[in-house]
């Protein structure tokens, strides 16, 4: 009696470790996935893009804004965190673009720029989602990069700080520039921060995007299993319907990542360029401090980065020792608020940006069209 018990006593430790050993892998192996139940992503040749959104919705009872549920907020806020997650399961590649807030842009039905350097009677991207929402931002950013966007996610503060909460067990203490983000609280800080920067909005799309990637490559081993699963389904359940990004599309892209071996270091980062300058835009009557598109550079990211083109020179990051400024902004300033497609001594209808940027360049040096360029 006293040997089986003994015995007993042995093999309840081991078959309570089996047991969770057990639990734990059906959670973290792969799924297995009956034939024919993969969904392929909605874009072409397996490509997904994604609009990622941080929204500064105010808090209409600043009081409750502790960031450890939903509350109400402003219903009409700015998006000053864009970025543009594009995803090609077929080679397998990843890429985190970024927008800066102040790029300058011609919003669908609601400017109307005379030409591609009209900048004064453009808006800065961040408020097309504070005048018509992500769809409206959507369809601005689809005209600029000449891409489809898929689906979008938008995070408010609340959401921002709950769902890092809920990847903080397996993402760990992060440091990410030197800086190191002990809870939410500093990762929102360090997400949103673009005063004393060096160079202001950019570094904060390059924030934005190094911490993203960072996440991404920390909870990857997660991808394609039942906790991974779970852990979506919670994150979903707080952004709510500001997504419109669904559990299953999540994990049958993952699936497919997995599967072709992608590399979550491997996610490529990159900032939209542009030069700042201040600009009196016309909607306002008031001069602001924006960024004007390098169309020629942009074309170039939009290829490599969103379109997973054959290497084109693109820049992965904007600083300004990377690229010739264009001549329509080595000026200083841009065209009048009067001036429209008639103040240019061609005609740029029709005319790609990279086209239209070198007729621009070949203007400066003819001297006798001096005193008809843009920004004299």
């Amino acid at each position: 009696m006293k040997q089986n018990a003994r015995r007993l006593l042995w093999l309840l430790p081991v078959a309570v470790l089996t047991l969770l050993l057990g639990a734990a892998l059906h959670l973290l192996l792969p799924r297995h996935r009956p034939p024919g139940a993969e969904v392929r992503p909605a874009g072409p040749a397996g490509g997904l893009n994604v609009l990622i959104v941080g929204k500064d919705a105010r808090a209409l009872n600043p009081a409750e804004d502790k960031g450890t549920s939903r509350i109400k907020r402003q219903e009409r806020a700015h998006a000053d965190i864009i970025i543009i997650a594009h995803i090609n399961v077929d080679r397998p590649a990843v890429s985190l673009v970024a927008v800066p807030r102040d790029l300058l842009v011609e919003v669908p039905g609601i400017t109307r720029a005379g030409s591609p350097t009209d900048f004064t009677n453009m808006e800065k991207v961040n408020h097309a989602y504070a005048i018509g929402g992500e769809r409206l931002l959507r369809r601005t950013l689809e005209r600029l990069l000449g891409i489809p966007i898929h689906r979008t996610v938008a995070f408010d503060f609340d959401s921002f700080r709950i769902v890092f909460d809920l990847l903080r067990p397996f993402v760990g203490m992060l440091e990410i520039h030197g800086r190191r983000l002990a809870g939410r609280e500093d990762a929102l800080r360090f997400a949103r921060q673009r005063n004393n920067l060096p160079f202001d909005d950019v570094d904060r799309c390059r924030n934005a995007v190094t911490l993203v990637r960072e996440v991404i490559r920390r909870t990857w081993w997660l991808a394609d299993t039942r906790l991974g699963d779970g852990l979506l389904r919670r994150v979903l359940a707080v952004v709510g319907p500001d997504a419109d990004l669904t559990g299953d599309e999540v994990s049958q892209v993952a699936g497919r990542l997995r599967q072709a071996r992608f590399n979550p270091a491997a996610v490529r980062l990159a900032v939209l360029v542009g030069y700042g300058a201040d600009v009196t835009l016309s909607r306002y009557g008031m001069t602001l401090s924006c960024y004007l598109p390098v169309y020629r550079e942009i074309e170039k990211q939009a290829r490599a980065f969103l379109r997973d083109e054959a290497a084109t020179g693109a820049l992965d990051f904007m600083t300004q020792q990377h690229f010739s400024v264009p001549a329509y902004v080595e000026a200083g300033h841009l065209l009048p608020a009067t001036d429209s497609a008639a103040a240019l001594p061609f005609d740029a209808t029709g005319m790609d940006s990279a086209t239209l940027a070198t007729r621009l360049a070949e203007l400066r040096t003819q001297p006798d069209s001096a005193d008809s360029q843009p920004g004299r």
